[in-house]
């Protein structure tokens, strides 16, 4: 009973904050329209080059990247003084075709050290995939497993499946067929990409996880004003975030910012009895703990979005990922959009909480730190 009080009040709160005109609809409309461009790109981790192009495209004219060797973007802004920067990573969890069998079908090997739910693999099973290769996408499907001629433990459904299990089919019916439609090992594997708006401004779609911290990024940039800005202001998105944050290390080992925000979404878990909700507002870890999130930083965060009459939700980051390229380095905060589902193929987010994230976001950026 508690439970269903507290949610009931963080859908007032929440509806009541987007009632107040902050989030207009011709800008929440603006947002949806970047989640939807960003999500409808595949970015295994180390290919993320279809998202890179979406994010030069998205980005004001003025925004001069700079690209290194591992794939991160950033752009800075602002006059000399205390560095901020702000990161999301672009990547996302999926496969390299690693085998072609004697018949033609691909084999796969999953590229992620992140946690993943224990169905991931299964969630591809008998769905349309998207294989990126040098000469663009080709269509595929995951075979699905007959279960008819099987019998007891040995049927194949009968287990958690694993990437190592998947039968991918490209129409060829040899690897001389697979040659000639231009798939090669190493070639990255993707889900095909959906993207569906819900109602009250939500939309479910693959990798929601983490292109709502890059649209909040690309949105900031959009609307951000240089002559108000405190210092400097590095933007960042990062690569292979999924790998163990290595985007992220590089930047870290190259750039030397005094805060840090990692924009991310928060971890599925809830935080005493309160989970993320998606639609409640920005999600914003709290300090101290194992990762030693910055109080300051924290502070500052609350402050600004206690002046925008902007709801904030306090959960658990994953450890690992992004913050671990800055910590010991700089004052570090995680921040980022709620995340329904994450790791299946319809994660759900609300643009609401991607344009207050961005908004937020630009008051900690104009603000004396």
């Amino acid at each position: 009973m508690r439970r269903r009080v507290f949610m009931t009040g963080i859908a007032l709160l929440a509806a009541a904050w987007c009632g107040t005109g902050f989030a207009g609809a011709g800008q929440v409309e603006d947002v949806a329209a970047l989640m939807r461009a960003l999500s409808s790109v595949g970015g295994v981790a180390g290919h993320e080059g279809q998202v890179r192009a979406a994010i030069r495209k998205a980005a004001p004219s003025w925004a001069s990247f700079e690209e290194d060797n591992l794939g991160n973007l950033t752009v800075t802004v602002g006059s000399a003084g205390t560095g901020l920067l702000l990161v999301a990573h672009m990547d996302e969890p999926g496969y390299v075709v690693t085998g072609i069998t004697d018949r033609g079908y691909l084999k796969l090997q999953r590229l992620c050290r992140q946690p993943l739910p224990p169905l991931f693999d299964q969630f591809h099973i008998g769905q349309p995939l998207l294989v990126q290769t040098r000469r663009g996408a080709v269509a595929a499907v995951a075979v699905v497993p007959s279960t008819h001629l099987w019998r007891g433990n040995a049927a194949p459904l009968n287990r958690q499946v694993l990437d190592e299990d998947l039968f991918v089919d490209i129409g060829a019916r040899s690897p001389e067929e697979v040659g000639a439609a231009g798939v090669a090992l190493l070639d990255p594997v993707v889900i095909a990409r959906r993207v569906v708006d819900l109602a009250a401004g939500k939309i479910a779609g693959p990798a929601m996880d983490d292109r709502t911290g890059c649209a909040a990024l690309l949105w900031l940039l959009q609307t951000l004003e240089p002559s108000k800005l405190r210092g400097t202001l590095t933007v960042a998105f990062s690569s292979q975030e999924v790998m163990g944050g290595r985007g992220a290390a590089r930047l870290g080992n190259r750039l030397h910012a005094g805060d840090v925000l990692v924009i991310d979404a928060p971890s599925t878990g809830t935080t005493g009895r309160t989970a993320a909700v998606p639609g409640g507002g920005p999600a914003v870890s709290a300090p101290g703990g194992k990762d030693d999130y910055s109080q300051r930083l924290y502070n500052l965060a609350a402050e600004r979005a206690a002046g925008l009459q902007m709801p904030l939700q306090n959960v658990v980051f994953a450890p690992g990922g992004d913050q671990s390229g800055f910590q010991g380095k700089a004052q570090v905060l995680a921040m980022g959009v709620p995340v329904l589902y994450p790791g299946t193929p319809g994660e759900v987010a609300d643009a609401h909480d991607v344009l207050a994230l961005a908004q937020l976001l630009k008051a900690i950026a104009e603000a004396e730190r």
